[in-house]
């Protein structure tokens, strides 16, 4: 009678339980899931970007919501996965979200020693075409134009969405970090935390005049935004951001809702429209790129930046 034990692949802790077999050997992972997953991915933390990690670690909440708490890595199988994604879709998760959970959790997998091509062969993890994000120059005029009272969060949260489209579409993670000492020359100079690409935006008139609003608050943060360095203080000022965003579309009377990638998204899209180059925007995006791209980026300088911005300033400010 043949024996046989099974010992994890990436350092985690690992039961051992002896299968018993007359004819092959019967390999066992019994790892528990939730605890293997959630060591792996804060052990991490500092190595990959904040909002991977945090897309992973919603997966699996959600994963573990279908699954239950019990699950061990052994009894991860394309049936189970292709139950998971049935059961996100029965509770209304758009296609796009899932597929994205399900992204995360392969690649989570994979590390952990499954084989995600087997696990996920019969589920769908593409990017289909995303909703429209991107907002016109009539949207942004009608928020400009809503009435709100000076020293509202929501007022603060419109001129951070402006100052946003203005900065080139500095994502909010950036713009709630910036520090005064950013600014020097007449411009803001910082590195995207999530690619570590250094971006220089030029300052411009309507850009200091939002800044000078909110000039004598106390910290050394460009905003009143963050009094710490903790990413739970840093989530919490992100929702709150969101849901007054989503108040301000309902005050503009706009038919989508506005969001924290929307400024972004916008940018990009009034950028092109005024046919900037795709490595030009992709620079003032301080987005990583593929090695063809890369190699048009190093040819763009910033002053080749700063005229792009100012086209798009003509329609805004």
């Amino acid at each position: 009678m043949n024996c046989t034990i099974e010992i994890g692949r990436i350092g985690a802790s690992v039961n051992i339980r002896w299968i018993k077999s007359d004819k092959y050997k019967v390999k066992a992972d019994t790892r528990p899931f939730l605890p293997t997953a959630t060591n792996h991915i804060e052990q991490r933390r500092g190595m990959r970007s904040t909002s991977t990690l945090d897309n992973e670690l919603t997966a699996v909440r959600s994963f573990i919501g279908y699954a239950g708490k019990n699950l061990v890595m052994g009894d991860i199988t394309p049936a189970l996965i292709s139950g998971y994604e049935r059961w996100l879709l029965q509770k209304g998760v758009m296609p796009n979200t899932s597929a994205c959970y399900l992204r995360s959790l392969r690649a989570l997998l994979n590390r952990l020693g499954k084989d995600g091509s087997v696990l996920f062969r019969e589920v769908h993890t593409g990017r289909d075409c995303p909703q429209k994000r991107a907002v016109s120059t009539e949207t942004i005029r009608k928020v400009k134009e809503v009435p709100l009272r000076p020293d509202s969060f929501l007022m603060l949260a419109r001129d951070l969405f402006l100052f946003s489209i203005l900065a080139m579409g500095i994502p909010f993670v950036d713009l709630a970090h910036l520090r005064r000492s950013d600014i020097r020359d007449g411009y803001i100079t910082y590195y995207r935390r999530k690619t570590r690409k250094l971006v220089r935006v030029r300052l411009e008139p309507c850009m200091l005049q939002i800044i000078n609003r909110y000039g004598l608050h106390d910290g050394p943060y460009l905003f009143p935004l963050l009094k710490g360095h903790s990413e739970r203080e840093y989530r919490s000022l992100l929702h709150r951001y969101n849901r007054n965003l989503a108040r301000l579309s309902v005050r503009a009377g706009l038919p989508q809702k506005l969001t924290s990638y929307t400024a972004r998204h916008t940018w990009a899209s009034m950028a092109y429209q005024h046919g900037i180059p795709l490595a030009v925007i992709s620079k003032g995006l301080g987005h990583s790129n593929p090695v063809t791209t890369q190699n048009y980026l190093k040819e763009i300088d910033d002053a080749a930046l700063g005229e792009a911005n100012r086209r798009i300033f003509q329609e805004i400010c």
